[in-house]
């Protein structure tokens, strides 16, 4: 009798091993059914994603794939832009869909916000300060052909803090057209000092300029600009929201939708540059090769510190003929930020 007890023990082991796999087998085929319906379900929530709010606005008349060129001065007082972008509605929340911290698009014909993230949260503008020292600038200097003489102060203190530079010598001389894309395109800090001293004498002077055209804008009382370059300070800050409104009027003026809109630019021949300097905007090259779904950006003002992390400003032409202007800010990596503004442009823009 033992040796049938033992087989029924022999038995009962493989039966228990056979439901084992068994219910393995249920399990594997039960996870494959829904990781399938999970994709499915992603795949039509990505065919359903959502399109742009719509605007009442025309389209503006002039050529839809320029800028809009603004040809008079506003009044005293008067903002060209308008002041910020007001929320659309329904707005749209950009949310975990980006690794930027902050971002905003607007409608810049409308000035309407379409999509944002954390849009009114301080920021460090880092080198998109730029956009507001070159509008600055193209307003208050009437000769563009005007020289202005690189100086030694103005070079040392920039060399040891690290900052970008044109690459000119104490005692070279240049236009303030140069300074200008010197300032846009190579994102130079001493082009932008150079700016300032060619405006009002001196950079305190020209800040007070800078502040005073900010509060024209209408920009929100966060933003106040305590150097014209963008290197860090505590106190040099601003917001997504008012970086947008910025570019706005900065591409209402002629001037600088011309500087903002260029790729290479190079200066007259200096005297240790005896075939002029050359400053370039990587990253609108960069937007040449791989522009967002149904939009062209055509101009674009980047910036970096390590407190700021990676930020940029683009103005982009959408299908429709429509303008819209992305800022996004906080991003990990450059690589990072530019993935972004492409999925911003492509998901709301065009």
């Amino acid at each position: 009798m033992r040796p049938r007890t033992e087989l029924t023990e022999r038995q009962k082991r493989k039966r228990r091993k056979a439901i084992f796999r068994q219910s393995l087998l249920a399990l594997a085929a039960l996870l494959l059914v829904a990781g399938a319906i999970l994709l499915i379900s992603a795949l039509i929530r990505g065919a359903k994603k959502p399109s742009p709010p719509k605007t009442d606005d025309p389209p503006p008349a002039s050529d839809p794939a320029q800028p809009t060129p603004s040809g008079e001065e506003p009044p005293a007082g008067q903002s060209a832009a308008l002041g910020p972008a007001s929320d659309a509605e329904p707005l749209m929340e950009i949310g975990e869909a980006i690794q930027s911290e902050c971002a905003i698009l607007i409608d810049a014909d409308a000035n309407v916000a379409l999509a944002v993230k954390n849009a009114d949260q301080t920021i460090y503008p880092a080198s998109m300060t730029k956009v507001m020292t070159v509008l600055t600038a193209a307003e208050a200097i009437p000769d563009l052909n005007a020289t202005f003489t690189m100086t030694g102060a103005i070079i040392d203190p920039l060399y040891r803090q690290g900052a970008t530079i044109t690459g000119l010598r104490a005692g070279e001389s240049v236009t303030a057209l140069d300074l200008l894309y010197g300032a846009a395109l190579r994102s130079a800090a001493d082009a932008a000092e150079g700016l300032a001293a060619l405006c009002d004498g001196d950079t305190p002077a020209f800040l007070l300029r800078m502040n005073s055209r900010a509060r024209e804008l209408g920009l929100s009382d966060t933003t106040h600009f305590s150097n014209p370059s963008g290197v860090f300070a505590e106190d040099h800050v601003t917001t997504a929201r008012d970086e947008a409104a910025i570019m706005r009027a900065a591409m209402e003026n002629e001037t600088c939708a011309r500087v903002l809109s260029t790729v290479k630019y190079v200066t007259a021949p200096t005297p240790s540059e005896p075939e002029g300097l050359t400053f370039y905007n990587k990253y609108l090259d960069w937007f040449a090769e791989k522009q967002p779904e149904r939009n062209t950006v055509t101009a674009c003002k980047s910036g970096y510190v390590w407190q700021a992390k990676n930020c940029i400003v683009t103005y982009a032409v959408g299908e429709s003929g429509r303008h819209y202007i992305c800022v996004t800010a906080g991003a990990p990596t450059a690589a990072a930020m530019m993935k972004d503004q492409r999925l911003i442009l492509s998901t709301y823009g065009g």
